[in-house]
């Protein structure tokens, strides 16, 4: 592999190429600079890129044109880079790595001259030797800060080096799934530090939505639709908050209803009022239901609990 494949000096004049298409900015020169060399390491394809200001986008048509799904690693070595896909933006600098999915538009805004390393990794290579079994899902992405990303980032440079050299195919094979597996070691990483905030955020959300029904489980309306709207989540992802906790919204709601009724029972302050007044004072409609419910919950009847506590016998009183 003493040469690389491909050295293209090119016209920033709407060059496109199977992957991307290269669209000069408005205050380049009329004929900017555009020189990419290209290397193969084993499997993977290593391009060297130097450019004047330049935006490289990739379109819709262009995806089902050519059909190349394979995912892009992009690391900086001058200059900056604004990467745009779907609803995510971020800045590119010389300290991180972007890896972009070559199988869904992006655009990538390069401000100012610069050089970069792109690392094009086939999506089945991708998915089986970066992903793995422990992250399903992947979009456009930076990866920034210390531990593996500084290693990963000198060792692209490394190899640009050696694809110049004259590698056999093992060492190729070698050199490309090492590389692969310190990639995969900090995307997995990255994943599961966003599944640990996601847990918490979850928990959160679900600290708040427990705070609201202690306020308004008494409402006779109360149904898991006005509870999702009143916290700004759909039912459905109320339903998944609750079976996290293992119970469902309507049970939590019956169970604090009828702990309450017991409350109000065994409180003689409240002696003067009828099971029917109290059943309704919290959220039910039906008395002879909550008597149901009641006796199904604690073993006993309401008449029952409240003439135990008028004679002050509650040694066997259910207290959960």
């Amino acid at each position: 592999m003493g040469m690389p494949l491909a050295v293209e000096a090119l016209p920033l004049d709407n060059v496109a190429n199977s992957v991307v298409r290269v669209l000069a900015q408005r205050h380049a020169e009329p004929f900017g600079h555009y020189a990419v060399s290209r290397f193969k390491l084993a499997t993977l394809t290593i391009h060297c890129i130097e450019s004047d200001p330049v935006t490289v986008c990739r379109r819709d048509e262009d995806i089902l044109a050519d059909r190349v799904f394979d995912l892009l690693l992009h690391v900086q070595l001058e200059g900056t880079a604004v990467i745009s896909q779907g609803e995510r933006e971020f800045t590119l600098g010389q300290d991180a790595f972007a890896i972009v999915p070559g199988g869904i538009p992006y655009s990538v805004n390069y401000p100012e001259k610069g050089s970069k390393i792109i690392l094009r990794i086939p999506h089945r290579i991708f998915h089986e030797r970066v992903l793995g079994r422990e992250v399903r899902d992947f979009g456009a992405a930076v990866f920034d800060g210390g531990g593996l990303v500084p290693v990963v980032i000198n060792l692209l440079k490394s190899l640009t080096l050696e694809a110049e050299g004259d590698l056999t195919d093992i060492e190729q094979y070698t050199l490309s799934e090492s590389f692969l597996a310190l990639v995969g070691a900090v995307v997995r990483s990255r994943a599961k530090s966003n599944s640990k905030d996601n847990e918490k955020n979850q928990s959160a959300r679900l600290c708040r939505i427990l705070s609201y029904l202690e306020e308004h489980f008494t409402d006779h309306e109360l149904t898991p639709t006005k509870i999702a709207e009143a916290n700004f989540i759909s039912v459905r992802h109320l339903h998944g908050l609750f079976q996290q906790s293992g119970m469902t919204v309507s049970k939590w709601i019956w169970d604090r209803r009828l702990k309450a009724g017991r409350e109000d029972l065994l409180d003689q302050a409240m002696a003067s009022l009828t099971i029917c007044e109290i059943a309704y004072r919290r959220g039910f409609n039906d008395s002879a239901h909550f008597s149901r419910a009641f006796k199904d919950r604690f073993g006993i009847s309401p008449g029952h609990l409240r003439t135990k506590a008028r004679n002050g016998d509650l040694t066997d009183i259910v207290a959960n």
